[in-house]
């Protein structure tokens, strides 16, 4: 076991964080696995002796904070979090008992209770026993202790490892967030990025880190506040400040005022997703996305389009064979022009409740398959889509699917 190379523990339910206080004897292991581990909340200071790590997987894990000794993995390659955590922020005795003081008195006799049925087995663990709290009193911390998160947190001194190829969910709201964002820049290797919990105050350093790095691939960026009027995602982007023109796929969560100053860089660019992006409809940003020759994946999701028309012009999205409109709130139609998106094979519409019509579907000569919202669409469109399949496009298949 000494000579162990790979460790995979996904899904290992009755793992607890104890059961990894010796993983550090395992100096050759270079892939480990907490995948699924949903009693994992913190990892052990002997994981500073995984010299050789290359692959760290803590995904579906409850750890939303990585330790200082995560930086002596100088090999590590593949650092894997989630997004969107709710995690409860229990580290240790100190942290426990300075919570208790502060917000005892806060909880009902009622709500002590039902956090125990929930969770128990985080606030009953051996160092929170320790700590000298009786259950009664541990009760308490459930109710201060949690936390909304886009990612996880990492130490300072990330920038050490060179070496990383793949990296995120990083959240960079919190305290060490600005230099986590600075050290983006010394991570040269990076081929994919995930970060969320981005402010107007740290958006354009995050710009500016990443935008020498040549091999990146995939980045995602996440707005912490997407409807904080101040956290434009794409404010600071311009012909002095570009994404990488090696991105193949981008995906941006947050209001977009400059789509037309920045995309052209993007030629290699194949799969785009937006969310709350707040698009209008005569920015023309559709038409500069439009003139992207490798793109084949579009996904607009929730309120990332503001306008009632959607408008694809001839010629427009060559190579788009994917195309998903969710969650449009405002889209009353989307139209098609004659030679507009040549190559689309599959068509997915949900939750867009107003939009009533699609006009020019028989142009699309290519399309193969349309996915329609089973709930959140009006029995109009869904009729007028059929209806224009079984007139037209015959050889289209029309399913009605959960989205």
């Amino acid at each position: 076991m000494r000579f162990l190379r790979v460790l995979d523990l996904e899904d290992t339910l009755e793992l607890k964080d104890h059961h990894l206080d010796d993983i550090g004897q395992f100096r050759h292991l270079k892939y480990l696995s907490l995948r699924g581990c949903r009693n994992i909340l913190c990892l052990p200071d002997s994981l500073r002796n995984l010299r050789h790590l290359e692959m760290l997987d803590i995904r579906g894990t409850c750890i939303y904070e990585l330790p200082t000794t995560i930086t002596n993995l100088l090999k590590l390659q593949h650092l894997h979090a989630d997004d969107r955590l709710d995690r409860l922020r229990v580290r240790g005795e100190d942290a426990i008992v300075d919570k208790y003081k502060r917000y005892i008195g806060r909880i009902s006799t009622c709500e002590r209770c039902s956090v125990l049925l929930y969770k128990g087995h985080v606030f009953l663990r051996p160092q929170v026993l320790d700590a000298g709290l009786n259950r009664y009193d541990i009760f308490n911390l459930y109710r201060f202790q949690e936390r909304i998160l886009d990612g996880i947190i990492l130490p300072k001194g990330i920038g050490k490892l060179k070496t990383l190829h793949a990296l995120g969910f990083v959240d960079v709201s919190g305290r060490n967030g600005n230099a986590t964002v600075k050290e983006f820049g010394e991570l040269t290797q990076l081929c994919k990025l995930k970060v969320g919990g981005l402010s107007y105050r740290n958006i354009s350093e995050l710009w500016s880190a990443i935008a020498g790095h040549n091999q990146l691939q995939s980045l995602s960026v996440e707005m912490g506040y997407p409807y904080e009027e101040r956290n434009v995602l794409d404010g600071c982007l311009g012909e002095g400040l570009l994404p990488p023109s090696s991105l193949e796929s981008l995906t941006l969560h947050g209001k977009l005022v400059n789509v037309t100053g920045w995309t052209h860089t993007l030629q290699n660019l194949s799969k785009l997703v937006l969310k709350w992006s707040r698009l209008k409809q005569d920015d023309d940003a559709i038409q500069a996305l439009g003139l992207l020759p490798n793109l084949a994946v579009l996904r607009l999701g929730v309120d990332s389009l503001y306008g009632t028309q959607l408008h694809f012009e001839s010629s427009s999205f060559p190579s788009l064979m994917v195309l998903e409109l969710y969650g449009l709130g405002n889209l009353r139609s989307a139209l098609f022009e004659k030679d507009a998106v040549p190559k689309l094979e599959l068509l997915q519409v949900g939750r867009c409740a107003e939009l009533e019509a699609f006009c020019g579907l028989p142009a699309l000569t290519s399309l193969k398959e349309i996915q329609l919202d089973s709930h959140c669409l009006s029995e109009t469109l869904k009729e007028l889509v059929q209806s224009q399949v079984a007139e037209h496009m015959k050889h289209v298949r029309v399913n009605f699917v959960d989205l």
